[in-house]
């Protein structure tokens, strides 16, 4: 099958694609009472089992994405950033108990690209703000608009493909066959492929000692053939080796608030750690383009994060260029008609012909005259002390440094104009 998919791609596997493995669902610390593992360990580890890349898909947040990908970088291993999504049976908004699957199926999605990257944060921030019942559910609405540059995973038990498998191996009603196939096709045609052709959904296939996860993986084996979707394999890492297992149950029993002696609470799989690229080829060994695959994948995930980019606002700022002069009239009307000469507008460096470090001396120079007139208003012409005078420069000179003095602005701007119009706070 793996020869068939290389020759109607007209690709070659590389020597690194047949022997290496990627993990590319994986849960760390930051999938909280869930994920065992610790970034900066995890990445030694990684390292130590001679792999070069690793994925970080939490459940439902991207909280440790970038303490995961400043750890693996100085490692010189190459960061994936994902998240483990919530999707919403129906609308995201729809917040009715059904007893069903309100908090969402499972779905693994992984940034291909910066566009990526851009649109996770977008799903992710909206199923916070819209989506939020039980969890922070994405829809197939969120996921369609923010898709693009995104590689989707579908298929371990708690993913809508595989709530239909099980009900259809425990039943044999081809109406949750049907079900599946029309869950795997919406995936397949949402996501589609990149600009170079390739695609950007997998169907999951897991062997970590779960019984109904190893009944449905001959259907989901099935699927892919039928649906001409690729196969891809993971090993749901969520603690580091496997003599973690008990610390990461009692991490679990926190959270499920339970004790360790209760034989009826959920106990994971003592397979969730992280596997060497040699345990997983031999766990797959029948399915060797599964495990290539992760490679691919990996080889496609591109996304670099400048934390050195400052990416504070600048504005277009109009204004007196003297400082202030107190006329002895009423001090607020003195104000609010000193504050009246100020105007900002939206810089856009494709019509404007200013470059932005003189926009921002631009902002440090009108938030100083807009304060001094406010020490004046605050403490009248007489009363500015050197102790406040002293307090006002300091604060001025962080915000410059910071490069945030238009930040400032344009908070003032629309806080002044609902003031001057009596709009309450």
């Amino acid at each position: 099958m793996i020869g068939e998919l290389e020759q109607d791609a007209g690709l070659t596997m590389s020597t690194e694609a047949k022997n290496g493995f990627v993990h590319l669902h994986l849960h760390t610390e930051y999938s909280l009472l869930d994920g065992g593992n610790r970034i900066r360990p995890l990445m030694k580890r990684v390292g130590e089992l001679g792999m070069t890349s690793v994925a970080i898909t939490d459940h439902g947040n991207l909280y440790g994405c970038a303490e995961f990908h400043r750890a693996a970088k100085a490692e010189g291993i190459k960061p994936i950033l994902g998240i483990e999504a919530y999707v919403a049976p129906g609308d995201r908004r729809n917040r009715t108990k059904t007893g069903g699957k309100d908090g969402g199926y499972h779905l693994v999605l992984l940034s291909e690209t910066n566009e990526g990257w851009a649109n996770l944060l977008k799903l992710s921030s909206d199923a916070y703000a819209n989506g939020f019942y039980h969890r922070p559910r994405m829809d197939q609405e969120t996921l369609r608009e923010w898709g693009n540059g995104l590689i989707a995973i579908n298929g371990h038990l708690g993913s809508s493909i595989a709530y239909f498998l099980v009900q259809y191996e425990q039943t044999g009603s081809e109406a949750h066959w049907e079900s599946a196939v029309q869950e795997a096709r919406w995936h397949k045609e949402a996501f589609g492929t990149n600009d170079s052709g390739e695609p950007c959904f997998y169907i999951e296939l897991q062997r970590i000692g779960v019984a109904d996860q190893d009944s449905i993986n001959p259907h989901l084996i099935r699927l892919a053939e039928e649906l001409d979707i690729p196969l891809v394999c993971d090993n749901d890492v969520h603690f580091l080796n496997r003599e973690d297992h008990e610390t990461h149950d009692t991490l679990c029993c926190i959270s499920m608030g339970k004790t360790r002696d209760d034989t009826t609470r959920l106990i994971y799989p003592q397979e969730l750690y992280l596997k060497s690229p040699e345990e997983m080829q031999a766990l797959f060994q029948d399915l060797p383009e599964a495990v290539a695959n992760t490679v691919r994948i990996a080889d496609r995930c591109n996304v670099d994060i400048d934390f050195e980019a400052n990416h504070a606002p600048v504005v277009l700022v109009s204004g007196p260029d003297k400082m202030p002069v107190y006329d002895g009239s009423d001090l607020t009307d003195w104000f609010n008609n000193w504050c009246d000469k100020f105007e900002l507008n939206p810089w856009n460096p494709d019509e404007h012909d200013v470059d932005q470090k003189t926009l921002e001396a631009d902002c440090d120079k009108a938030l100083k005259n807009l304060c001094e007139a406010g020490l004046i208003w605050r403490y009248g012409a007489d009363g500015i002390t050197e102790e406040i005078r002293a307090r006002c420069d300091r604060e001025l000179d962080i915000l410059s440094s910071k490069q945030i003095s238009a930040y400032f602005l344009i908070v003032w701007d629309f806080v002044n104009w609902a003031r001057q119009r009596g709009i309450p706070a």
